[in-house]
């Protein structure tokens, strides 16, 4: 009986060393657990710190958002408005084009016009040039002439005051 008992013994010391080595091992596979879930604790933790600072920047950011939406309305209509005013004027740009395009011929003509009535008038220079020439040679002899007119007329003047006289007088003699 005292080898049963040993042997009894000995099978529960056996039994228990390998409990408390199934128990030591799954303690440290739980020890494994439990730090990361520390690990992972701590991580939501400073996720929720983070969003919680996140969270009280959300009413400046709204307020921001309220008060620029207006304007970026107004831009966006501004964009609109300047979008349709391109578009008109695209139109009458090509509106321009079409209009100067048929005014091509008749600019052609006029400078055509303009060329020849230059080429004329370079032409009639000398003729005019002469004609300045001969007026200036008139004008001369007019003023050459004028003093012996006044001396003319002065005399006119005299001989029709002694004809008058004349005629008046009765005729003497033969």
């Amino acid at each position: 009986m005292f080898r049963l008992s040993w042997a009894i013994a000995l099978a529960f010391t056996i039994a228990l060393m390998c409990g408390i080595l199934i128990v030591t091992r799954d303690l440290s596979g739980t020890n494994d657990i439990f730090k990361d879930g520390v690990v992972q604790a701590q991580t939501v933790d400073r996720t929720t710190d983070d969003a919680l600072a996140g969270a009280k920047e959300l009413p400046p950011a709204n307020d921001a958002i309220n008060t620029g939406l207006p304007q970026v309305v107004g831009v966006v209509d501004s964009l609109t408005r300047a979008d349709h005013t391109l578009g008109d004027l695209g139109t009458q740009l090509q509106e321009l084009s079409e209009a100067l395009k048929s005014a091509d011929a008749p600019l052609v003509g006029i400078i055509n016009a303009g060329t020849s009535a230059t080429e004329q008038a370079n032409a009639a220079a000398v003729p005019a040039e002469q004609v300045v020439h001969t007026l200036a040679d008139a004008d001369a002899k007019v003023q050459a002439l004028a003093p012996l007119l006044d001396q003319s007329l002065s005399l006119g003047q005299v001989i029709d005051s002694k004809l008058r006289i004349s005629l008046l007088l009765p005729v003497i003699g033969n």
